[in-house]
C-alpha cells in the first residue's frame, strides 16, 4: 500500500503533505501551487499525507506493497503542546 495521486486538480496548495511526510515523498511546485510526488517509492504507507489532504487529491493505493498501516503509526500528526504530551505519556489521555 502506498500513496497515489487521485486528482491533481483537487490539490489546493496547502502543503500539508509536504510538511507532514517523514520520507520526503512530496515537494512543492511554487509555479503551479501544487504538491508533486517526487519520490513515491519512498512511501512507507503511514497515510499521514492522505489523512491531512484538505483538497482530497490523494488516495492510498494497493498496487504497490510496502509496510502495512497500523493504528499506532497514525496517532499523532502535528506537534502537540507539552501538556497534551504529558497526558498522553502518563496514561491520562482523554480523562
Amino acid at each position: 500500500m502506498s500513496v497515489a495521486r487521485l486528482d491533481l486538480n483537487k490539490c489546493v496548495g496547502c502543503q500539508n503533505c509536504v510538511n507532514i511526510c517523514p520520507m520526503d515523498v512530496f515537494y512543492f511546485d511554487e509555479n503551479a501551487n501544487k504538491s508533486v510526488m517526487a519520490f513515491p517509492e519512498n512511501c512507507q504507507s503511514c497515510a499521514q499525507c492522505y489523512l491531512h489532504c484538505i483538497g482530497g487529491s490523494l488516495t492510498m493505493s494497493t498496487l504497490r506493497a510496502s509496510y502495512a498501516m497500523s493504528g499506532g503509526r497514525a496517532l499523532r500528526t502535528f506537534p502537540i503542546e507539552k501538556s497534551q504530551y504529558a497526558q498522553e505519556t502518563s496514561g491520562s489521555w482523554g480523562k
